[in-house]
C-alpha cells in the first residue's frame, strides 16, 4: 500500500490524507484510471502523452521543477526521467484524491530521494518552474484554494496577453485621441499625499455593497467609488467624492454613467486614458489623468507624465491604490465581494448586474464564514492579483466590510459601522 511508503517519508502529509474525507472513486476499464468524485484523474488509455504534454510547462534543463498536484503520479514519473533534475517538489491539493490514488495504484515515486511531498500550508506564491495536474486543481479544498487560484491564472497568462494585444491597436489609437482631446486635464498625481493618515472608503459594485448605503451616506466625502457602483450609490443618495474608470467597453460605460449629473459636480472622475471620451466629454465635474502600469500604457505616447495607479483587470484595483496613493492609513472595503453573493454578479441598480445559476465546475472562494461561495474564473484572478497588492502595502491596514464575500488574504474582518 502506498500510504505505508508514504508514512515513513512523510508522516505529515499522511496525516493530513488520512484525516481527509472519503471521496466517491470509480475505476474506469482502460489504463488503471480513476475517476474520483465525477472528475476523471488521467487519460484512460494512454496518460503518458498527455502528462509529456504538461511536463513541457518546466524547461528540460531545468534542475527543480513543482508539480501542483500528483494526479495518478504520471506527470511526476515523466519529470523524474529527466537525468538534470535534482528536486521534485509535489503539492497535495487535493487530499481526498490523492489519498483514494495511493490507497489504489502504484507510486513508487515516493521512493525517489529528489521528491519533497508537502502540503499547500504556508505557500503563499507559486514556485517556479511547475506543472500542473488539471484534475487536482479541480478537486482542489479549501486549504489548495488559493494555490490553484494562483495555478489557473498563470496557466491563463498566454491567452490572456494574446487577447490584449489582438486589442492593442484600438485601443492606442482610443488613448492617442483622448490625450489629444483632454489636454488639459491635471494630473492625479497631483493629489497624492492630500489625505495623509486618513480613514478611506472605497465603494465596489458586488452585491453586498447595499447593506451600507445608509453609513456611506454620512462618509460621502471619505469615498472612492468604482464606476459600475456609481449608479446604485447615487440612486441611494451617496455621492461620492472620488470616482475611477478604466474600462473601454462603450456600451457598456454608456450603461453605466447613464446617472443623473446634478449629484457629481463636486466628484472628482479619475479616467485611464482608454475610457470613451463621450464619458470623459460628458462628466460635469473635475477629471483626473491616470496611466496602468500594463504593457499598453508603457507602449502609448505618454505627453503629459501621467502618474500611474495598479491595475491588473479590475477597477477596484486602481480605486483602492488611488486610496492609498491619496496617503490613506485604513482602507475601508465595501462591496469587494469577488464572488457571486446570493447569485449576483454585481450590488442591484448597476449597470452590469445579472443573475447566475451554478453549475458543475463552477469556480469558488472561501467567505468570511469559511464557506464555499460560488464566483466566476475572472472574479477569482481579480482577487488574487489584489491580496498582491495588500501584502506590498503593509502600512496600510485593510478592512473587508461584508463577511458574506470572499475572504481577502491580508484585509481584516469588520462588520460594525464606523461612523463619525
Amino acid at each position: 500500500m502506498s500510504l505505508a511508503r508514504l508514512r515513513a517519508r512523510f508522516p505529515g502529509v499522511a496525516d493530513e490524507l488520512e484525516r481527509a474525507p472519503r471521496a466517491r472513486v470509480e475505476l474506469l476499464a482502460g489504463a488503471q484510471t480513476l475517476r474520483i468524485d465525477g472528475v476523471q484523474l488521467a487519460s484512460r488509455y494512454d496518460p503518458r502523452p498527455e502528462a509529456e504534454l504538461q511536463a513541457r510547462l518546466v524547461p528540460a534543463d531545468a534542475p527543480h521543477a513543482t508539480v501542483y498536484g500528483p494526479g495518478q503520479g504520471e506527470l511526476v514519473r515523466v519529470l523524474l526521467a529527466r537525468p538534470g533534475l535534482c528536486r521534485l517538489r509535489v503539492v497535495v491539493l487535493a487530499p481526498a484524491a490523492t489519498r483514494a490514488v495511493l490507497e489504489r495504484l502504484a507510486a513508487e515515486w515516493l521512493d525517489d530521494a529528489r521528491v519533497e511531498l508537502v502540503s499547500p500550508a504556508g505557500l503563499v506564491e507559486l514556485e517556479l518552474p511547475f506543472a500542473a495536474s488539471p484534475a487536482d486543481l479541480r478537486l482542489a479544498d479549501e486549504a489548495g484554494a488559493r494555490l490553484r487560484d494562483l495555478v489557473a491564472l498563470e496557466l491563463a497568462t498566454p491567452l490572456l496577453r494574446r487577447h490584449q494585444r489582438e486589442r492593442r491597436p484600438a485601443l492606442l489609437a482610443r488613448i492617442a485621441e483622448n490625450e489629444r482631446r483632454f489636454a488639459g486635464d491635471r494630473d492625479v498625481g497631483e493629489l497624492f499625499g492630500s489625505r495623509a493618515g486618513a480613514s478611506l472608503c472605497v465603494a465596489a459594485a458586488g452585491p453586498t455593497l447595499a447593506r451600507h448605503y445608509d453609513e456611506l451616506r454620512l462618509r460621502a466625502g471619505e469615498l472612492v467609488a468604482v464606476d459600475a457602483a456609481l449608479k446604485p450609490l447615487l440612486a441611494a443618495g451617496v455621492a461620492p467624492a472620488f470616482v475611477v474608470t478604466q474600462d473601454p467597453h462603450e456600451e457598456g460605460m454608456r450603461r453605466v454613467f447613464d446617472v443623473p449629473r446634478a449629484a457629481l459636480a463636486y466628484a472628482r472622475l479619475v479616467y485611464f486614458p482608454e475610457v470613451p471620451p463621450e464619458v470623459l466629454a460628458a462628466w460635469p465635474g473635475e477629471r483626473r489623468a491616470a496611466r496602468g502600469q500594463g504593457e499598453l500604457h508603457e507602449l502609448a505616447p505618454n505627453p503629459k507624465r501621467r502618474a500611474t495607479l495598479f491595475s491588473s483587470g479590475s477597477v477596484l484595483h486602481p480605486a483602492v491604490d488611488l486610496a492609498v496613493r491619496l496617503g490613506a492609513r485604513r482602507v475601508e472595503l465595501f462591496g469587494a465581494d469577488f464572488a457571486l453573493t446570493g447569485g449576483a454578479s454585481h450590488v442591484a441598480g448597476s449597470a452590469w448586474s445579472f443573475e447566475w445559476e451554478r453549475h458543475g465546475g463552477a469556480a469558488w472562494v472561501l467567505d468570511g464564514h469559511g464557506r464555499r461561495v460560488p464566483s466566476l474564473p475572472n472574479l477569482v484572478g481579480y482577487l488574487r492579483d489584489f491580496e498582491r497588492y495588500v501584502a506590498a502595502h503593509p502600512e496600510v491596514e485593510f478592512v473587508s466590510r461584508a463577511r458574506d464575500g470572499a475572504t481577502i488574504r491580508g484585509v481584516r474582518l469588520e462588520e460594525r459601522a464606523r461612523v463619525g
